[in-house]
């Protein structure tokens, strides 16, 4: 009997060491990128509180700002503390998020481990998240440093769970709590874990058959009480930054339809990973009737083919839900910026799918005598194409050049990626090339207000007066409240010499911003002499 708990240890000991040395050796290229000019300018490079580094006065800040379009003091915190350690040095900054995805990694293990007794299905689980293609642009990706630390606190909140469910008091629970909130104040993709908790209950912990069903529900509503405050939170935050869409009936209708689809398209990138990139624009004309139908169809037949395996194989039930509830966040029913999906955003919910096919390829392989050998070999074998393609991912993430050319090779129509470009090459003095792309991004986004101000903004630069103005105008027409494009069209009328029609955007500006207000009056001053 100790020789079998010995060696349950030892097994438990090695896949821990395994997980955390194939995750750092394959990511570890990510410490020689750079800064990405998306993001990471707007969270770290050129945020003045960030690059203070902690402080009382950071403090402060982190809990009561909406900048970014969020509220996630935790992550404003963990960047002021790289700042205070490394400076800005991307290295350093980079290492943090390597470090935070392997202990992400080994939680999962160690959690899995814990509650199926399971080391080599465990294992192969935690393997499939660290070096999954799809999770490279939550690692990669300075800015999204929020996913990485909301995760840790959420595999965190599973774990205390474990422990409170093994002897149920208030003792146990208040840690659970405490985790649970902090994983909110980093990111509020936790919102869902409490149903997962429920689907813990039902499997692998069994509490349903032991526990009435109303005091497992009962246990989740201050945890539901929390998710709601930061839902609150975050919806209110979009708000204050004009990030959430306008929505009709119509509209609602597509970005319902544009999430069944995802759904299915997330499923296929998982088995697919090729073509990953960091923008995939939202296009009305790819929502069509029949890719909706299909994919509900799909989804729906799922769901009855596990649901009718959940006494015999609760696994299914417990892992595809997993996938649809904690992608509920992000999907787009509620749609937030132009993407119409992200890579990041599978970063928790793959791990229902990954637990999926793990076991159910483990219960297949003891189908057949030499079974479980091929399926050890075939792990190996998808373990090391994962690596390689996720290595290559890396490398498009070593500077923002590479990332947005990327972007453009691989995903048509890509607006989001010719403006950044365009700012890209702006910043290096490639004025023509710039333009290119500004006008490419506007035609390909005719509502996108930056798109048109950058487009103003080289236009005058080029001394094309007149059509810098026309893109001005087009941007105030997309958003007459924005003080940015009204202060840039009232300077663009300065170098064209209206100083009459310059005033008018003054006036504008006095009723919307201060600020831009008096930078314009200060322009008039000077440029309205000559």
């Amino acid at each position: 009997m100790k020789s079998n708990v010995t060696d349950n240890k030892w097994r438990f000991a090695s896949a821990l060491c395994l997980v955390a040395m194939v995750t750092v050796v394959v990511y570890w290229p990510v410490l020689h990128n750079d800064f990405i000019d998306f993001d990471d300018d707007v969270y770290v490079t050129v945020n003045r509180v960030v690059q203070q580094g902690l402080s009382l006065n950071g403090f402060l800040w982190a809990l009561t700002t909406f900048h970014a379009g969020n509220w996630h003091p935790l992550t404003w915190l963990s960047h002021m503390l790289d700042v205070s350690l490394f400076g800005s040095n991307p290295a350093g900054h980079h290492a943090t998020n390597l470090i935070l995805h392997a202990a992400n990694t080994l939680l999962l293990c160690a959690l899995l481990c814990r509650l199926t007794g399971f080391v080599g299905r465990s294992l192969a689980v935690a393997l499939l998240f660290a070096l999954h293609p799809l999770h490279v642009e939550s690692v990669a990706w300075v800015a999204e440093r929020k996913d990485l630390l909301s995760t840790l606190f959420w595999l965190l909140t599973m774990c205390l769970y474990v422990w409170y469910a093994g002897k149920p008091s208030m003792k146990r629970y208040l840690p659970v709590a405490i985790f649970f909130a902090l994983g909110l104040m980093a990111k509020q993709m936790p919102v869902t874990l409490p149903i997962v908790l429920l689907l813990m209950d039902y499997w692998p912990l069994n509490r349903a058959t032991g526990v009435n069903a109303k005091t497992l529900l009962a246990e989740k509503i201050p945890l539901l009480v929390l998710a709601a405050a930061a839902s609150f939170m975050i919806l209110r935050a979009h708000a204050v930054v004009g990030a959430l869409l306008q929505t009709d009936q119509g509209s609602m209708l597509l970005h319902s339809g544009n999430a069944l689809i995802s759904y299915v398209k997330y499923i296929r990138n998982m088995f697919w990973p090729a073509d990953l990139a960091l923008f995939y624009p939202f296009e009305s004309d790819a929502v069509t009737p029949l890719k909706v139908a299909g994919a509900f169809g799909l989804l729906l037949a799922i769901t009855v083919l596990v649901a009718t395996q959940r006494k015999s194989r609760p696994y299914l039930l417990f892992g595809w839900l997993w996938y649809l509830i904690t992608l509920v966040p992000v999907i787009g029913f509620i749609r937030v910026g132009g993407q119409a999906l992200a890579d990041r955003y599978t970063y928790v919910p793959l791990i229902g799918v990954f637990l999926i096919i793990v076991w159910g390829v483990t219960e297949l392989a003891g189908q057949w005598r030499h079974g479980v050998v091929v399926a050890g070999c075939g792990m190996a074998a998808v373990i090391v194409i994962l690596s390689v393609v996720t290595i290559k991912q890396i490398r498009y993430w070593q500077n923002s050049h590479d990332l947005f050319a990327h972007a453009l090779a691989v995903v048509p129509r890509n607006w989001l990626a010719h403006n950044n470009m365009g700012i890209l090459l702006a910043q290096h003095n490639r004025n023509d090339e710039a333009l290119q792309h500004f006008q490419e991004s506007v035609r390909l986004n005719p509502k996108g207000i930056e798109g048109f101000r950058n487009l103003g903004n080289s236009l005058l630069i080029a001394g094309r007066n007149s059509e810098a103005i026309e893109a001005f105008r087009q941007a105030v027409w997309i958003n007459a409240n924005d003080p940015e494009s009204h202060y840039r069209l009232g300077y663009a009328y300065l170098i064209a010499g209206n100083s009459d029609f310059a005033q008018q955007e003054y006036r504008q500006l006095q009723r919307l911003n201060a600020a831009y207000a008096s930078s314009l009056l200060d322009s008039i001053r000077i440029l309205g002499k000559h």
